[in-house]
């Protein structure tokens, strides 16, 4: 390797003895009144080595200044993790002239209770927004709306706001928005996450097809991977076994049963295939299907695990309304009915039926 390294520059240097003694005659530079005569070699020189060094230079600085600011983010989030906020707000403040950094100033703000003196007019990247939404929403959802709206008429491609308001328009029951929304997810939507996205999407259908009873929103949902409330409304439909099936084999099929009960979907003629996943079912969602088919001789046999409902079964019937079946998957809020998008944390597809454990069931400690 040495011998090759050696060879090479020698061929360089005699490149470089060649093409001097070749361009030994003189050129002339002029500049208004002033002119110079040099051999042509060092003009040469001078106009390649000027050409690189105008470069070098400038990226050096810039690779300093960028350097700096590296070590001032490892500082603020250094900070930050080690909880002196005071000493990382000082440091942030200093970095709001980038829009990225907002819901981190946002964040911190949050931390000590301070109001945000934020002007969303200066950045034009719709972050702003869609940060302030993200913190706003479980207090003035209608206020968040028109952050989330303005955010996407700065950037639409903006993924976190499109799901966000898509989110926002189905508590509020604009189906027809929400699918729009979210038709334009899925265009940009990474691959690891679309078949999500699609569930998401075949909510919304579902949800506008017991609204308009639409069949075109029927054949789509066959297209779709089955989410919750689109297992329920097929689940219903001429050839449902194969999407209660479905159902039960990604594990959401008391759920999907729960659907159709409160949405009034349940027909005598699914009471046989409910019976055959009858070991898939729990007491809990079995009460409110026997009670619903007035199939009351079977209720006896039931035992309910959720405790509120052991509390009012036997009572008074209306009470059952008022049990707390659900909860979101994410942020754990109750619920008494379904809905397909938790208006507590925005996630869709995300509640489930509550599960609670015996106590006499669990472990025992000896010697306690």
């Amino acid at each position: 390797m040495g011998v090759i390294k050696v060879l090479a520059g020698l061929l360089v240097l005699a490149f470089a003895v060649a093409f001097t003694y070749y361009n030994l005659q003189p050129g002339e530079v002029r500049f208004y009144n002033f002119s110079i005569k040099l051999p042509m070699f060092i003009l040469v020189f001078l106009s390649v080595g000027i050409g690189f060094l105008i470069p070098a230079v400038y990226y050096q600085l810039r690779e300093k200044a960028l350097k700096k600011r590296e070590e001032k983010i490892y500082e603020l989030l250094n900070y930050f993790w080690r909880d002196y906020l005071g000493k990382a707000f000082a440091i942030l403040k200093k970095f709001l002239i980038i829009e990225e950094f907002l819901p981190f100033y946002i964040r911190t703000k949050k931390e000590f209770n301070e109001s945000l003196d934020v002007q969303l007019d200066l950045y034009n990247k719709g972050i702003a927004e869609t940060a302030l939404a993200e913190l706003t929403f479980r207090k003035d959802l209608e206020e968040a709306m028109i952050l989330l709206e303005n955010a996407l008429g700065k950037n639409h491609k903006n993924q976190k706001a499109r799901k966000m308001l898509r989110s926002v328009y189905m508590v509020y029951r604009d189906y027809d928005k929400a699918e729009d929304l979210q038709r334009e997810v899925l265009k940009d939507i990474e691959k690891e996450r679309k078949v999500k996205e699609q569930r998401a999407l075949a909510s919304i259908l579902a949800e506008k097809y017991l609204l308009t009873k639409d069949e075109v929103l029927l054949k789509e949902l066959w297209s779709l991977p089955i989410s919750k409330t689109s297992a329920a409304v097929l689940s219903s439909t001429v050839g449902g076994g194969e999407a209660f099936e479905a159902a039960y084999n990604l594990g959401i099929l008391p759920e999907v049963i729960k659907i159709m009960e409160e949405r009034n979907l349940l027909t005598p003629e699914l009471l046989n295939l409910i019976e055959n996943y009858r070991h898939a079912i729990p007491d809990d969602v079995l009460y409110y299907v026997y009670l619903k088919l007035n199939m009351k001789e079977k209720l006896k046999d039931l035992k309910p695990s959720l405790g509120e409902l052991r509390a009012v079964k036997d009572k008074d019937s209306e009470l059952l309304g008022l049990v707390r079946i659900w909860e979101c998957d994410e942020c754990g809020k109750e619920y008494v009915k379904y809905d397909s998008v938790c208006r507590n944390c925005l996630g869709v597809n995300t509640l489930k039926i509550k599960r609670e454990e015996e106590v006499d069931n669990r472990p025992r400690k000896e010697g306690g």
